[in-house]
C-alpha cells in the first residue's frame, strides 16, 4: 500500500517518541487506532452497500430477461396459430374427425338412445 519498510517505520517511531513524548504516545496510538477502526467500518459499510446495489441490479436484469422471454413466448404462441389463406386458392375444409360425428340414430342400431 504505502511501501513503508522497517527502517522507515523505525524512523517514524523514533520521531514520534521525541516529538510526542513517551508519556503521551500510548494515548496517541489509541486515538489513531480508533480512527483507523472507524475508517475500516465505514469502508466495509460502503462496500456492502455497493454489493447490495449490484445484486439488485443483477436481479433487475434477470427479471427483465424473464419478462422478455415471457413476452416472446406469447408472441410465438400468437404466431403459431396458422390461419388459412382467404380466396379461391384456399383448400377445401377438411372433414371433421370421426369422434365429432353425431351418434347413429336409435332406429339404425336397434338400441335406445342414451340421453345423458
Amino acid at each position: 500500500m504505502l511501501d513503508i519498510g522497517w527502517t522507515e517505520m523505525l524512523m517514524i517511531a523514533v520521531i514520534a517518541i521525541v516529538v510526542i513524548g513517551p508519556r503521551d504516545l500510548p494515548k496517541m496510538l489509541k486515538t489513531v487506532g480508533g480512527w483507523v477502526r472507524k475508517a475500516r467500518a465505514t469502508v466495509r459499510e460502503l462496500q456492502t452497500g455497493i454489493e447490495d446495489m449490484a445484486r439488485e441490479a443483477e436481479l433487475d436484469e434477470v427479471k427483465k430477461s424473464v419478462e422478455s422471454a415471457t413476452r416472446m413466448d406469447d408472441w410465438l404462441d400468437d404466431k403459431a396459430v396458422v390461419k388459412p389463406p382467404a380466396g379461391p386458392s384456399a383448400p377445401a375444409a377438411a372433414a371433421p374427425p370421426a369422434s365429432a360425428a353425431p351418434p347413429p340414430a336409435a332406429a339404425e342400431t336397434g338400441k335406445p338412445a342414451k340421453l345423458w
